[in-house]
């Protein structure tokens, strides 16, 4: 069948150009800062939505000015140009470059090594030289051979969208369902009592945590001291190896091959270790973790990085990285009574009447120097108390 042609195609209505501008507009774009220095030497800036990476090899860089610019047109007097990526929190600096005059007004800024501006609190800038401008419709295409470059903030992005500027709230990175979430921390009332008179006979932090899709979060804590902030109601975890095997295979919680896949590495014998720990776990009935490399005021910072409503992926690396430089410390294949151990904390499993697990009671605070013996008497106790608070929860949880 021969190919068809421009003469073969059915002839179609002139595109109107706002029609297209409001349509392309449900399509997000990033939003960046081109800036330079006019014949002059005095700062220039213009704000552009197509920003975009060519090449790695060698490294280009691109974006398109509209023809009509006059910032643009002065712009290409200057040696080199700078793309400055901005940041969620700098819609106000937008706003500044959209004027015609004065946009440096109340923005702080430094000279990049061939002194074109960096805007100061941009997520990354990029030094290029002039590659090529191409002639494109009503726009150019501009080709930048990228010289430096360096990342500024671990900060979410400003985007355009439908015309206006909006944050960028990674969605596969925010608690699973907030109305879940709302639910749980209802329904861990109901062993607020039992919480709070195993908190005050052991002196220790007592918290309950629950399921949620992708992550589990602190639903209640208790503390004759009172909570500590790293596990207040709504702190969130994600369910990676080792952390949530307690949770695995239950309602509310990954399956077990969907938490062995989402292991921090690919090598077979992560794999392995997580699955050794995995049955374990499940196998006893407890889970404890010991202290190990990453101390409590580090792992704390990242939890709450992690937990943060504007949290990037970075934040959740972060946090995903030194779980696995721990993970050594998770699941010791036998408690010794006789011996000496540093726990970091102890779990047991929330069964409702049908035997899933609905929520995990978490004992935190323990001695530095506590024996095996009383670790395992920790266990024995905590027990009873996950058994009480089973028979509290309401019956549509049971």
């Amino acid at each position: 069948m021969p190919e068809a042609t421009a003469l073969d195609l059915p002839r179609v209505e002139p595109i109107d150009p706002q029609h297209m501008r409001h349509v392309l507009g449900s399509y997000p774009t990033g939003v960046a800062i081109i800036t330079g220095r006019a014949a002059d030497g005095s700062p220039l800036g213009m704000v552009v939505g197509t920003f975009n990476s060519v090449s790695m090899d060698p490294p280009l860089v691109s974006f398109m000015p509209m023809k009509s610019s006059y910032t643009f047109s002065a712009l290409r007097e200057s040696r080199t140009f700078c793309v400055n990526i901005m940041a969620a929190d700098q819609e106000g600096v937008c706003g500044a470059f959209m004027r015609r005059e004065n946009k440096f007004e109340g923005v702080d800024w430094r000279e990049s090594p061939t002194g074109s501006p960096i805007l100061e609190g941009t997520t990354a800038w990029i030094e290029c030289e002039w590659s090529d401008v191409i002639d494109a419709g009503d726009h150019y295409f501009v080709l930048g051979a990228v010289r430096e470059l360096a990342a500024e903030r671990n900060c979410l992005p400003l985007l355009f969208f439908q015309r206006g500027y909006g944050r960028f709230t990674p969605g596969s990175l925010m608690a699973s369902d907030y109305r879940s979430l709302a639910a749980a921390i209802r329904t861990a009332e109901c062993g607020r009592q039992e919480m709070e008179l195993l908190a005050n006979e052991l002196g220790m932090e007592v918290s309950l945590l629950a399921p949620l899709g992708d992550e589990f979060a602190f639903v209640a804590t208790a503390n004759a001291e009172g909570p500590s902030h790293s596990t207040m109601p709504g702190t969130r975890l994600p369910f990676v190896p080792p952390l949530g095997s307690l949770m695995v295979d239950h309602p509310g919680a990954p399956s077990r091959q969907d938490w062995l896949d989402r292991a921090p590495h690919t090598s077979r014998e992560v794999r392995e270790v997580a699955e050794i720990q995995l049955r374990r776990v499940q196998e006893r009935g407890w889970s404890v973790t010991l202290s190990g490399e990453v101390n409590s005021r580090t792992l704390d910072e990242l939890v709450d990085a992690f937990s943060a409503p504007a949290r990037t992926p970075e934040n959740e690396q972060r946090l995903i990285d030194a779980l696995q430089r721990m993970a050594a410390c998770h699941e010791p294949a036998d408690i010794d009574p006789t011996a000496i151990y540093s726990p970091l904390q102890l779990s047991v499993p929330v069964r409702n009447p049908e035997g899933n697990v609905v929520m995990v009671l978490r004992l935190s605070g323990l001695p530095e120097n506590t024996s095996g013996t009383e670790i395992l008497d920790f266990i024995h106790r905590i027990r009873q108390s996950s058994t009480a608070i089973g028979l509290a929860l309401p019956h549509a949880v049971r």
